[in-house]
Formats: C-alpha cells, structure tokens, sequence
C-alpha cells in the first residue's frame, strides 16, 4: 500500500513538473505578460501611473502573443521595442499603414484622403477634449501632416531641408512638443528610425542632407487611444515591423476587468 502512495506521490509531482515546464515554454516561446506602464492607450487599456486622485491605481495586466506578426493589420494593438529607447516596451494602435499617406485635422485621422473610422475609439473629456485643439503650428497632436508612411524598398532623401520619398517631396517644418511650443526637433527627424533600424543608438544618429537611405523594412503609423496624451508616431516617428514584438489578447488582471481584449 505504501509504494502504490509512494508512485501516485512521484507520479503527480512529475505531473506538476511537467505543467510548470510546459507552461514555461509556453511563456518563453509564445506567450508573454505585460504590465500597462502609462495611461496612454486608455480607456481601452488602464495604465498604472499613480496620481494624487489614486495614489494606489492598479493598471491592467495583459497577455501578449508572440507569433502571429508577419500579418499586422489596420486597428491592431501591438506591442514594440521602443526605438529611443529598446529597454522600454511600448503599446499602441496600428492606424497607418506602409505607403499609406496619413493627415490628421483638427484630431481626425485620413488616410490617402479619406476620413477614417475608429470604432476602438471611445472618447471621452479625460481622453478626448474637442473644446481644446491645439494648431499645427503650436503641436503635432491635433494637426499633423500629412505623411507617407515608408514601407520595404522607398528611398528617402533630405534635400534643401526637405524630405523626399521616391523623389517625391514631404514638406518640412518644425515639430513642437505636446505641451510645450518648445522646439523639440526637425520635421525629418521622423524619418529617422525608418532610415536608420537598428542600427546603433538613435539618439546619436542624424540624417544626412543629400544622402540617400533604402527602407529595409515595412513601417507603421501607431497611435494610443488616449490621443491627448500619447507618446507615438506623431512625435517620434514611424515604427519599422521588426520593432514590433507581441500582439496583446488577454486581461488577466484587475480581476474585474477580465477578459479578452478587442
């Protein structure tokens, strides 16, 4: 009788051994947790950053897929390796596509011209204040544009202050900060992570004036949904596909807020 208890004993510590690696593997090669960092995609996604009106605020804790990313597709939330900074995970919502020309007017998005629809958004006066819109000339967040989003094989050149793509050009202009009419850098400067990838520290890179630079990979426009306070393409560039490590589809954590993410 004591060995049949000794052998179911083993037998079910090797069943839980082989459930904690199965599942290690699982989170290794397939599945990773995240943790909201900021309130940016909000109120989609709840991020973490205290405040004074809840000092003790509980993000959302998700799950994100790892395989599934050579299809990225239009109203996606993906998370990426931050190019400015590749020790910092970053969330956000795929809105432009590569070769695509992306307009923002009064913080209405167009894409090749025509308006487009964002049923993810949903606005409201944290998130989305229409009585306060910044001018094009005072910020990016509300006025911005219009882009061409690079895509695999475009050349892009800075000429005379301007920037070409496919010998087509983008006007250039100052970019301002998101609070501030603080000059933060040249128009170009958007330009910079598609140009450059990997390749090195971007903080030390600068484009060249009459050079020219072969797109290796597709890029995409992202966005938070938090539009007034969002960190994303607007300010810093488009992102090259290889940056782009997971796609988010579970909320495990607050308890309450469970479920699938859509």
């Amino acid at each position: 009788m004591k060995r049949k208890s000794s052998a179911f004993f083993i037998i079910g510590i090797c069943f839980l051994g082989l459930i904690f690696i199965s599942f290690g593997v699982l989170r290794i090669l397939f599945i990773k947790a995240y943790k909201l960092p900021t309130g940016a995609m909000e109120p989609t996604l709840l991020g973490s950053q205290a405040s004074r009106n809840h000092p003790r605020k509980i993000g959302d804790h998700i799950l994100v897929m790892k395989f599934g990313l050579n299809k990225i597709s239009r109203g996606e939330m993906i998370v990426f390796k931050f190019p400015y900074d590749m020790k910092k995970d970053y969330i956000k919502r795929v809105v432009g596509m590569p070769g695509e020309m992306v307009l923002i007017k009064n913080k209405r998005i167009y894409i090749n011209g025509k308006k487009l629809d964002e049923p993810w958004l949903k606005f409201g006066k944290k998130h989305w204040n229409n009585r306060y819109t910044l001018p094009g000339d005072e910020s990016f967040r509300d006025n911005f544009g219009p882009v061409i989003v690079p895509k695999e094989g475009d050349t892009i050149k800075l000429l005379n202050d301007r920037v070409y793509i496919n010998n087509e050009v983008i006007y250039n202009k100052k970019i301002f900060g998101l609070y501030s009419k603080e000059v933060e850098q040249e128009y170009f400067d958007l330009y910079k992570v598609s140009c450059f990838n990997e390749e090195g520290d971007l903080n030390k890179k600068e484009i060249q004036k009459n050079k020219e630079y072969i797109i290796k990979h597709d890029c995409y426009f992202v966005m938070g949904d938090n539009r007034d306070n969002s960190a994303d393409s607007r300010f810093w560039g488009f992102l090259p596909k290889q940056y782009i490590n997971g796609k988010p589809f579970f909320r495990y954590w607050p308890f309450e807020r469970m479920g699938k993410i859509e």
